[in-house]
């Protein structure tokens, strides 16, 4: 491991672990059945899955780039805030450019500020699809490293939405042609940082529950602080019950690894069939509290004028409980919406930032 993340505390022992499966990057490339099974077993039930990068070549690349964009970020998130604030992304419009901390997401029911700061880095404006804002000196001064990122970020997302097609007996390209590279969406890479917490750790929200907008989440984590939810804290319905407390298990970040998560586009695009689970980032415990928590993240999300609406294969027949998933999931912003309306990718998204908050 670089020294830059060998030297953190360890994670703590004896916090319940979500039980999420292991895949090989190089497997997937091979076509291992196993590993493409477990793919699919994992984004139907806990939503969640450990990638292993290590052994493949482009597995290797996008390992060492995530580190070089660790260092990244602590350069970043070092300037002063009024300087970081030059390049506030505009809330409502735009998730692209710096969010500081104390954002109140509108759906949180706690309506807590979240402690995290983040750096949103369009993959248009890197690669020229669309005009690009300016972005924080350090951000500008490393394009390269992060093109580079965002290509291999991108074709991880779409070995695992190969994947799914495969095991699912879809066309190969059923998922892929719905998130194109070089059309304009909202992918993109993200820099977050979180300060350390204090005693009081257990009033301090790094980020509310919530699940991801897109088709696909690639995320680099080096402390502990992401939990998911338990499926046994969620009803047959999707949602989760209202009976008891939500039961939140621990992601212990690995070495070599990547954490994979699918987002409610996947929910929407397969009527439920696939998941989106809900996670959140609480305050890491033990000696990892008085560290910084950084972690880069990269988003695959349907480009924008594709209809957020279920494939051909998925529009009957998938039951009532995939049914009733798909609609918690537009739900989530379905207020204004005429029946039968139907939302494009950029919509959604503008409609899904909207939530962000204040």
């Amino acid at each position: 491991m670089p020294l830059s993340t060998s030297i953190l505390p360890s994670f703590p022992e004896g916090l319940p672990l979500a039980p999420i499966a292991t895949v090989s990057y190089k497997q997937l490339l091979d076509g291992n059945h196993n590993d493409a099974s477990r793919v699919l077993e994992a984004a139907q039930t806990h939503g969640f899955f450990y990638l292993d990068l290590q052994g493949a070549p482009e597995g290797d690349t996008f390992l060492s780039e995530a580190e070089q964009l660790y260092a990244l970020a602590k350069d970043a998130f070092a300037s002063p805030l009024d300087e970081k604030l030059q390049f506030a992304l505009e809330r409502g419009v735009s998730l692209f450019g710096y969010k500081p901390t104390g954002t109140v997401k509108t759906t949180d029911r706690s309506q807590r500020p979240d402690s995290t700061e983040f750096i949103c880095i369009a993959k248009d404006h890197l690669h020229g699809v669309t005009p690009s804002r300016l972005y924080p000196p350090p951000i500008e001064q490393h394009r390269p490293l992060l093109q580079s990122f965002t290509r291999h970020g991108h074709a991880c997302g779409m070995l695992i939405l190969r994947t799914l097609a495969s095991r699912l007996g879809l066309a190969p390209d059923a998922f892929t042609r719905l998130n194109r590279f070089d059309q304009p969406s909202g992918d993109h890479c993200r820099l977050t940082h979180t300060g350390p917490h204090s005693a009081d750790a257990n009033n301090v929200l790094g980020l509310p529950s919530h699940t991801d907008f897109g088709s696909v989440t690639v995320l680099f984590n080096w402390l502990g602080g992401l939990q998911i939810e338990s499926p046994s804290s969620i009803s047959s319905s999707g949602s989760s019950s209202s009976s008891h407390e939500s039961e939140w298990l621990w992601v212990q970040p690995l070495p070599g690894h990547a954490i994979v998560n699918l987002g409610d586009a996947m929910v929407t695009f397969t009527n439920g069939t696939l998941k989106s689970a809900k996670h959140r980032v609480v305050p890491p415990l033990g000696s990892q509290g008085a560290a910084d928590r950084y972690s880069v993240v990269y988003f695959v999300r349907p480009h924008n004028d594709v209809p957020m609406r279920a494939l051909g294969e998925f529009d009957r027949g998938s039951g009532l409980a995939a049914a009733a998933a798909a609609k918690a999931v537009a739900g989530k912003f379905s207020a204004g919406l005429e029946e039968g309306e139907v939302l494009t990718a950029g919509e959604w998204m503008r409609r899904r930032a909207v939530q962000l908050g204040n």
